[in-house]
Parts: structure tokens; C-alpha cells; sequence
């Protein structure tokens, strides 16, 4: 495995929802391993740095704050790395409860696997974002209308952008963006892809992740 090729623990998850997942992470060029247990997660994050850890809310045995916590104790190869919690809907609350103690992202393990690819994105950190809060305006064609949405970006990077808004048009439909700059830069027009809605309760704001598809002119620059 490349040494500078980032790391990803599966542990706990079922093997089927494991297999459903795995391929999406490594399109990102992701080095995925698969543990049973979030306990034998521990044992493995112990010895081998990993740098995003997935498991599932509900360990064999210890309490889920108990495993977090040796994940993030000293002497721990993988102390630094993000962890994700996939849910049931009736465990989010318990999980929610653990992000003063290391947790850094909750999801619904029903969630679609591009969307936690999504987020593990994010949690990685592949391309780096800027916090930038500027006017935002959105134009998506839903059905044979058009509906224009007026927002402020709550972060930038190379490959896109979150805005803050509560519409959750459907993921996938095409966007046309505006982003006023101040002068000299001006404004910057593009075609996007809606493919996330985040939530407070994943750790982000109520918005929506769009991937940038093309831009007007050197808009990229």
C-alpha cells in the first residue's frame, strides 16, 4: 500500500453493508480494511495509523464511549484520526452525545454510499476548504421549472462548495451557480451537481454540497 495514500478502517459494519460501501470510498484512492468488531478496530487503530475510522454504533461489548475513548488515548497510532459514527435512527441520539469526545461525524447507516463517501471526503479533507461566507445564487431546473435560490456559501474548495439554505432539491438534478467577489475579481458563473444535504446533526449546517462541473470563462482561477 502507498505510505502516502490515505487510510480507512471499516469496523463493526456488516460485511454486505461493508461491500457496498467499499467500492465508493476507493474511487477516492482510499486504502480500506475491514474489521468485524469496533473492538478489534481498536486493537488494529492501536498499531496502524489510520486517518478516517468507521463503525458502527453499536460495539459487542464495551460502550461506544469507551471504544472512542481508546481511539483517542495516548500512545494510540490512529489518536488523530476522524471517526464516524453510522447509525440506526434510534442510536443517533446516543451517538450524538459522543462529539464532545471525539466523534467527528454522524450518519445513518441507511444513508447511500455516495453520500457517506461524501462526507468522508470532507472528514479527509481531499480538497482543501476555506471557510468563505459569500452571496450565492442557485439556479436548478426541476421538472420544466426553474427555481432560484438566493444563499451564502459556508465553505469553498477546489472541487466545491457548501451553501447554507434548508431546500433539499434531489440529489444529482444540475445547478447553474453565481458567486458575487468583491472587485477586481467580479463575479464567478458555473454548472454544478447537487450531492449532499447536510445536517447539524452530521457535524455541519443545514445546506447543500455541490460539486463543480465547469465554469464561465476562468472562473476556475
Amino acid at each position: 500500500m502507498d505510505g502516502n495514500q490515505p487510510r480507512v478502517l471499516a469496523a463493526g459494519l456488516e460485511r454486505t453493508a461493508f461491500e457496498r460501501l467499499a467500492p465508493e470510498l476507493r474511487r477516492d484512492t482510499l486504502g480500506v480494511e475491514w474489521v468485524e468488531t469496533p473492538e478489534a478496530g481498536v486493537s488494529v487503530a492501536r498499531k496502524s495509523r489510520f486517518d478516517v475510522i468507521i463503525m458502527d454504533a453499536e460495539p459487542c461489548k464495551l460502550p461506544l464511549e469507551k471504544v472512542v475513548g481508546e481511539l483517542r488515548a495516548r500512545g494510540s497510532s490512529s489518536r488523530d484520526a476522524a471517526i464516524l459514527i453510522l447509525a440506526e435512527p434510534d442510536q443517533v441520539d446516543a451517538a450524538r452525545a459522543l462529539k464532545s469526545h471525539g466523534v467527528n461525524r454522524i450518519m445513518l447507516i441507511s444513508d447511500p454510499p455516495e453520500i457517506i463517501r461524501e462526507q468522508m471526503t470532507t472528514l479527509l479533507d481531499v480538497a482543501p476548504r476555506a471557510t468563505v461566507r459569500l452571496p450565492t445564487n442557485l439556479e436548478s431546473v426541476l421538472g420544466d421549472t426553474g427555481r432560484e435560490l438566493y444563499c451564502q456559501t459556508e465553505n469553498l474548495s477546489m472541487s466545491g462548495m457548501l451553501v447554507k439554505t434548508r431546500h433539499r432539491p434531489r440529489l444529482g438534478s444540475k445547478v447553474t451557480f453565481k458567486i458575487d467577489l468583491s472587485d477586481p475579481v467580479g463575479t464567478i458563473l458555473g454548472r454544478g451537481e447537487f450531492v449532499r444535504h447536510s445536517t447539524p446533526d452530521q457535524g455541519s449546517v443545514d445546506g447543500l454540497g455541490v460539486k463543480f462541473l465547469s465554469f464561465a470563462d476562468d472562473g476556475a482561477q
